[in-house]
């Protein structure tokens, strides 16, 4: 590394400027931050020191704590003036989370879906009073934080994401819309709150908070990653699990009371001929590949493998056409009316695990549906719809999943699904809003002696499933 000689004037201060989702530190205290930042890297072509505009928090502290005179022109955002123009009053466990996070102001919450995690970002924004970004996976989720955070603020917040590019001193993204701008609005925002955390780890999303130099960060999310690397990850990002409650700490007082029914059911004899038929075609190829199974990524390989043959094709195609026959066996068509019929006076949501069997449901029982297709306008209104009781039921594949609110619904039923922890509990969380008397009710219905079995006993290994094991 080429640094400038001894004779340098070590009074000159250190000037801090950002560019590009990076930050330029020119110093003459060249040893002294070499030794100790190991994050700054050497720039030859601009003479300067250079790292990733997340570590503007960290270099701050160093010169500060080393009484190193410099010169900040990294920040471009601003101090508010602003008051949360609400008469509620946090929940014990909300003013607990905002506590355990004020020390250093960066680390993780995780609290279940309907318990107020957005308030709980809105106190924190009325403690920083600061130019602040809210990040959500979705522009569903993005459009209702503008919403609630305009009414709590009586401000303009700002939008980032559907077609829209308006930055104001509170604004609002989708983590796609965050990532394509990060190295220009970079340097714009004090404080980062990060919806549905567990998104974060994601290889593009992660790497885009290196643009930022928000000292102050929040991550939120009910359903924190359990695999080794991505908590990791997530915790270098945004710093450790600092609160966490589960829905067993929180149902009865601050969410509502819930049953989990799980009903099994039998493939019809058509069914299940047919069922045996395509799953023998399936094993019979697979069984030829074994060496393909065992390994990290094997589906994918068994997948491209399989796509070079004649054989290896209807081997795929029979393997989708046996999962589908359990996932819309005819018997739960029949327990889904009865649930219909048996709950008739309550707001009921159905989540299927794909587009096929959520328009088979919707068209054989005439009842409205939201997929990643439905365009915005049409979705705005079905939803719309389902909170005014106007169509009090409501087909869904996975598009309801996680944050849109839906604090109406009384009753889930899950006709498919993945294996995955995560979507099951989010799931759950979409109907344990508290609301007067209810008590919500989760119907999972699975077709007996198929991969529904397996996939099912996985996805309720979550604590909130004990007392219904």
């Amino acid at each position: 590394m080429n640094n400038p000689d001894k004779k340098n004037d070590l009074s000159k201060p250190v000037e801090i400027i950002f560019q590009r989702g990076t930050l330029s530190v020119l110093s003459n205290h060249y040893k002294k931050l070499e030794s100790s930042l190991p994050f700054l890297q050497w720039d030859q072509r601009s003479r300067s020191f250079r790292c990733h505009a997340d570590k503007y928090r960290e270099l701050i502290r160093f010169l500060y704590k080393n009484n190193i005179r410099y010169s900040d022109f990294a920040p471009n955002y601003n101090k508010l003036e602003i008051n949360l123009k609400t008469d509620f009053t946090p929940f014990a466990y909300q003013s607990e989370a905002l506590n355990a996070w004020n020390p250093t102001k960066r680390g993780i919450t995780v609290l279940p879906t309907g318990t107020g995690k957005s308030y709980l970002a809105a106190l924190a924004i009325s403690e920083v009073q600061r130019s602040t970004l809210v990040l959500a996976p979705t522009i569903d989720l993005i459009i209702q934080w503008q919403q609630n955070l305009k009414e709590w603020f009586q401000c303009e917040v700002g939008l980032l994401g559907g077609g829209s590019n308006e930055i104001e001193d509170i604004t609002v993204s989708t983590y796609d819309s965050a990532r394509l701008q990060a190295e220009t609005i970079g340097n714009r925002f004090c404080f980062l709150i990060f919806d549905e955390c567990h998104h974060l780890p994601a290889p593009a999303y992660s790497q885009m908070t290196r643009s930022y130099i928000a000292p102050y960060k929040l991550g939120l999310t009910a359903t924190p990653p359990g695999e080794t690397e991505r908590q990791q990850l997530l915790h270098e990002v945004l710093g450790p699990i600092l609160y966490s409650r589960q829905i067993r700490h929180l149902s009865g007082d601050y969410l509502a009371p819930y049953r989990v029914n799980k009903i099994e059911v039998e493939l019809t004899y058509e069914e299940r001929m047919e069922y045996e038929h395509h799953r023998e075609v399936y094993q019979a190829f697979r069984d030829k590949v074994p060496n393909l199974f065992g390994r990290r990524y094997s589906w994918e390989r068994f997948v491209m493998h399989a796509y070079r043959s004649a054989e290896g094709r209807n081997a795929i195609r029979s393997f989708n056409r046996q999962k589908q026959i359990s996932l819309s066996a005819r018997r739960k068509m029949e327990e889904l009316a009865g649930i219909l019929i048996r709950h008739r006076d309550s707001r009921i949501l159905i989540f299927t695990n794909d587009n096929k069997t959520a328009y088979h449901i919707s068209s054989l029982f005439i009842l409205p549906l939201i997929t990643h297709e439905t365009k915005a306008k049409e979705r705005r209104l079905i939803l719309e719809n389902f909170r005014n009781g106007e169509w009090p039921y409501l087909v869904n594949s996975r598009v309801l999943n996680e944050g849109v609110d839906v604090p109406e619904a009384d009753i889930a039923v899950i006709i498919s699904g993945t294996a995955t922890v995560r979507e099951h509990v989010q799931r759950l969380g979409r109907i344990l809003r508290k609301k007067d008397n209810k008590t919500a009710v989760l119907y999972e219905i699975i077709t007996a002696n198929t991969g529904e079995v397996y996939a099912s006993k996985k996805r309720r290994t979550h604590s909130a499933y004990e007392a219904f094991s």
